[in-house]
């Protein structure tokens, strides 16, 4: 059988993530998946729109991003807007449903809306009949990931299914898989040796998609705190964040390790006691594999803040509202670890690390079943094809 496409826009890293842990997945079925970005297929001035401007935005400018989400989470009959919008993002993406036409795929599998809309449409004016998946990467669900032409549906939770089911999709076309983690995340978890009982009690910071004037505000904030804390930031590709902590660190500040980008952030997950973060869906999705309660900060309006009212409801871990009530919630858990063992436990109730091998499975199985439907052919006839 001809590879599975799997797309995804690099608006933000998760989507990225995602798509790359369910290729992994795909590979070890013996599929041959192919990552394309939808973005590499536009303008420069489309993809830094779409990239840039959404990164900046979402660190320096939640007023935007919140306005732009309830402007675009209605549905596309109701609105002019959306339908508008819809119209922009499928011109400016014509030579991606080009690759598609031209490719002629068996399966999509898309971790971001922007592709899975791109080949909806091919769907809905009868020029591709291959299959078409989405895999939801957020808690909660914006409306721009509604499409009736969606094959399958992969999520995170029963709300998610029971608004796609509310928007008329089957219930058999929904699995609850969970947010697709890399394998290295669902392999290292199990691995995990926080302990939560002993000193030095050790705090994870991902400062990387925060603006640098606060994650320096939180490290003055937590390396103020007179407890016996270890303090370990990741500052990823940040090279201006990294050279200023690190010159912060030079002058006398113990217990703490600057990173820039990492490799093996399994690793910093399982010696951690709790983390703080934005509210990103994947880093929520890794964060609970590892058992790994959260103080969760600065969300962009509305997917992370939803996604942090997931992990809260869930007792998972807690959205602070500004540098007082962190460090009130970090001097609390600190010193109550009873309550943060419960909220591991939590995370490790709420965790799928087996979600990419569920979206494998069932994107090959669903495949083959639409194949055969199309062909009109036998399942020994098609696997004889795929040889």
């Amino acid at each position: 059988m001809k590879p599975v496409l799997v797309c995804y826009a690099s608006a933000g890293n998760g989507h990225r993530t995602a798509a790359k842990a369910v290729a992994e997945s795909l590979d070890a079925t013996g599929r041959t998946p192919v990552l394309a970005d939808i973005l590499d297929f536009t303008d420069p001035v489309f993809r830094r729109i779409y990239s840039d401007v959404y990164h900046a935005a979402g660190e320096h400018s939640h007023g935007v991003c919140s306005a732009m989400y309830r402007l675009t989470d209605t549905s596309r009959d109701k609105s002019p807007i959306v339908r508008m919008i819809d119209r922009v993002n499928l011109n400016r993406t014509h030579p991606f449903t080009r690759f598609i036409i031209e490719n002629r795929p068996d399966s999509v599998v898309a971790t971001h809306f922007l592709p899975m809309l791109a080949v909806a449409e091919l769907k809905n004016k009868g020029i591709f009949s291959g299959s078409l998946f989405a895999v939801v990467t957020d808690f909660d669900l914006h409306q721009m990931w509604f499409s009736p032409y969606v094959d399958g549906y992969f999520v995170a939770t029963s709300e998610i299914e029971g608004k796609l089911i509310a928007k008329g999709v089957p219930k058999e076309r929904i699995v609850m898989s969970g947010i697709p983690v890399r394998s290295l995340i669902a392999d290292g978890c199990h691995d995990s040796a926080n302990s939560m009982g002993t000193d030095p009690f050790s705090l994870l910071f991902l400062a990387s998609s925060i603006a640098d004037d606060k994650a320096i505000q939180i490290f003055d904030l937590i390396t103020s705190l007179r407890k016996n804390i270890t303090l370990s930031i990741i500052c990823g590709r940040n090279e201006s964040l990294y050279n200023t902590l690190r010159e912060k660190t030079a002058r006398g500040t113990s217990k703490v390790e600057i990173f820039g980008f990492v490799n093996d952030i399994q690793r910093h997950y399982a010696r951690s006691d709790l983390l703080i973060t934005k509210p990103g869906g994947l880093t929520v999705a890794e964060s609970l594999c590892f058992g790994l309660p959260m103080l969760l900060v600065y969300p962009i309006p509305f997917q992370e803040t939803r996604n942090a009212e997931f992990v809260q409801r869930n007792g998972a871990g807690w959205l602070v509202s500004g540098l007082s009530s962190l460090g009130r919630m970090t001097d609390l858990l600190f010193r109550e670890r009873p309550l943060l063992r419960k909220a591991k436990q939590s995370c490790l109730a709420l965790s799928r690390p087996e979600a990419s091998k569920i979206v494998a499975h069932e994107v090959v199985r669903r495949s083959i079943s639409s194949a055969l439907l199309r062909k009109g052919t036998t399942p020994a006839a098609l696997a004889a094809e795929s040889r």
